[in-house]
């Protein structure tokens, strides 16, 4: 039995952690303090204030998932949450409870993480109950699993959704079927949580998401540069959080962006970065892991390596035109199936995955390609082979592993390390002296 009946005493814990990591923040001398760290961390208490506030007072509150048209909530004042976001974020902060407590749940531990943690955390009433919940049915069969499993648990069975169901191909008709949900959408948001919709609205916080995404564009031109001028993951981590899960168009999450494009163009004036011996340059082809930060920081550390770019940081994203309803639903159709990581390489042809892999180990000058092996993934099973033909055609070095981008005890921090450095070794990189 959870010891959670609403959801509302695991948003209290939330409160409390998130405050006493905010005043330890800010309590650090200035030199100490990191701006984008304090912002990021207080964008966060933000919104789950909103969430508490939303399910307290009964105000339009919607469970969803990246890659789901977010703006359109925003713009219509829809509070939402992705049932495993926070609950990733604090495990770092908790020994991993949550994932220990889900270690005992009656779910195959071979599926991917992130749809285990999903369905323990609603079987538990970890997360408010919301008026309706939108599903995503990519890019991988796991996805349709889970929103079966959240239908069927006995919390969320009386709450109705609307799964929004693209094709495979990437073409104008593929996203015009897909805006054409997204009209059907927006009815049901109205009728279920009592918001509305105003086109004028929605548009503007588009229009906010596109000066975001023209910013992060800007940053990924900087990270060309030798050496990158920032740390491994870092980009990717504070920018996708920012974009799809924190509330949509925010003028703050603008800023924050802002601020850190300032940092990388100084830095590429002053031929600097966090890794300044650079050795090897790597790419990622794959989401973000929880564990990058100490990954990130080993690498620089023993091989004068850093991750340059993933496919959660080097997405493609097209400015949505905003002159008329239908022209913004097929712009947010195309940027939600066809340019969100993952969806993107994973739902479909692999034409787009050996595309993406070739155009960024030649644009970020890699000349080291780690494939995690996201665990749990049969489409991530079924492109490594492509994955290793790219690699062995552009004469670039390639590793695949099997790993758990969210949970680190999977495969062992040492393992991977061990295994990297096998390879880089093999491949003829020269390891820091001590």
């Amino acid at each position: 039995m959870s010891k959670y009946q609403t959801g509302l005493e695991r948003r209290m814990e939330y409160r409390e952690r998130l405050g006493g990591i905010s005043a330890m923040l800010h309590g650090l001398p200035a030199e100490q303090q990191n701006p984008v760290q304090i912002a990021m961390i207080d964008l966060l208490r933000q919104y789950n204030e909103d969430l508490i506030d939303a399910a307290v007072n009964h105000k339009p509150l919607v469970c969803t998932w990246y890659g789901n048209s977010q703006e359109i909530f925003a713009g219509m004042g829809i509070r939402y949450y992705n049932p495993v976001m926070e609950l990733m974020f604090n495990l770092q902060f908790t020994d991993y409870a949550d994932a220990k407590e889900c270690d005992h749940f009656a779910l195959d531990d071979k599926i991917c993480s992130l749809v285990r943690y999903a369905v323990w955390s609603i079987e538990n009433r970890v997360h408010c109950k919301p008026q309706a919940f939108i599903c995503m049915l990519e890019p991988c069969d796991g996805q349709t699993m889970l929103h079966q499993a959240f239908s069927r648990s006995d919390y969320l069975k009386d709450v109705p959704y609307f799964a929004i169901d693209p094709g495979y191909g990437h073409d104008d008709k593929d996203f015009a079927y897909v805006a054409a949900q997204l009209k059907q959408m927006i009815p049901f948001l109205e009728k279920h949580t009592g918001a509305k919709y105003e086109f004028e609205k929605v548009a503007a916080l588009v229009q906010e998401t596109n000066k975001q995404y023209r910013i992060w564009a800007e940053v990924n031109e900087c990270i060309k540069a030798s050496p990158c001028p920032m740390p491994a993951f870092a980009v990717p981590d504070v920018f996708w959080a920012l974009t799809q899960h924190l509330p949509a168009g925010a003028p703050q999450a603008t800023a924050l962006m802002q601020a850190v494009l300032g940092v990388c163009k100084q830095n590429v004036a002053n031929h600097v970065g966090p890794v300044m011996n650079e050795q090897i340059r790597i790419l990622w082809p794959d989401l973000n892991p929880l564990w990058g930060d100490k990954l990130g920081a080993w690498l620089a550390k023993e091989w004068n390596a850093t991750v340059v770019q993933t496919f959660q940081g080097a997405t493609p994203y097209t400015e949505v035109d905003t002159s008329s309803e239908e022209a913004m639903l097929f712009g947010l159709a195309r940027r939600n199936i066809s340019e969100v990581p993952m969806i993107r390489q994973g739902r479909g042809w692999v034409d787009v995955f050996e595309e993406d892999v070739t155009s960024l180990i030649n644009d970020y000058n890699i000349n080291a390609v780690v494939f995690p092996g996201h665990m749990g993934h049969k489409d991530q099973s079924g492109t490594g082979v492509f994955l290793k033909r790219i690699c062995r055609d552009l004469d670039v070095p390639c590793i695949t592993l099997t790993t758990s981008l969210f949970d680190e005890r999977y495969t062992s921090l040492d393992k991977v390390q061990n295994d990297l450095s096998n390879f880089f070794s093999a491949v003829g990189f020269k390891r820091n002296k001590a």
